[in-house]
């Protein structure tokens, strides 16, 4: 007696996309299909968790990230099959967050975060800046740094 077993369905792979505009545009797509079946489903799912932190911090493109922020804030639109069934709400959270910092940065013009440290460096003031933060400064604590800064520079310049 044979019995009947369906065959082994291949894992839906997910498309490649070169830019966060392209994953916009294959995301309307994908949503655009009305064929309620599992590897349609896997397939967006798959397409949409394409979707990283990583991949939004390399995007350079204002207007794509803007596609990309309106779909992650209208995931539970009602769509057939929406960013809501690919992320979790607290992932969608995170991505949205990166996708309004990353936005942020690049209206400031710049490609990469600030890099973390002391907010105000002495080493790296100009002298000018330095004596009129000695002369002007309310904080005792901070002058007695930058009068230190002072003193090693010119001990550096008497060599």
């Amino acid at each position: 007696m044979k019995s009947y077993r369906p065959a082994a369905r291949k894992a839906a792979k997910p498309f490649a996309w070169e830019s966060m505009g392209a994953w916009v545009r294959l995301m309307h797509r994908l949503f655009a299909l009305e064929t309620p079946s599992s590897e349609h489903y896997q397939r967006t799912r798959e397409t949409a968790r394409a979707l990283t932190v990583e991949r939004i911090r390399e995007c350079r493109h204002d207007d794509d990230l803007a596609r990309c922020e309106a779909m992650l804030v209208e995931a539970r639109a009602g769509w057939l099959y929406g960013l809501d069934r690919a992320f979790t709400r607290a992932e969608r959270g995170t991505l949205l967050v990166e996708v309004r910092n990353r936005r942020q940065l690049l209206a400031l013009g710049r490609q990469a975060p600030k890099p973390k440290g002391a907010r105000m460096d002495p080493r790296c003031l100009p002298d000018d800046a330095l004596e009129r933060l000695i002369q002007s400064h309310a904080d005792t604590d901070l002058i007695d740094r930058l009068r230190g800064e002072r003193e090693r520079r010119a001990v550096e310049r008497r060599g």
